[in-house]
């Protein structure tokens, strides 16, 4: 059985590849900068924004399908496997 602490960590990692991604995108929908707004990303996946900040957010726990989880990895253009791994952004 998964723990808490486990499952807090899945979310945790998924809450900054989300943001990542959003803000480092090379899909048909980022600007000109590979960037989409929470707004612009919410509207894509038909949520609201409340829903990708607080997904983003490391301090609210947001859950989520797998199927949002998918959405978003379509609309980014992101392998949905990429959203459950550990990133270094920092290289």
């Amino acid at each position: 059985m998964i723990t808490n602490e486990e499952l807090e960590k899945i979310y945790y990692m998924i809450s900054r590849n989300v943001k990542y991604y959003r803000l480092h995108n090379n899909s048909q929908f980022a600007d000109k900068y590979g960037k989409l707004t929470q707004e612009r990303l919410a509207e894509l996946c038909d949520l609201s924004r409340s829903v990708i900040a607080n997904i983003e957010s490391e301090k609210v726990n947001q859950t989520f399908s797998i199927a949002l989880i998918a959405n978003l990895s379509k609309v980014l253009n992101i392998p949905f496997e990429e959203f459950f791994k550990e990133h270094d952004f920092t290289k």
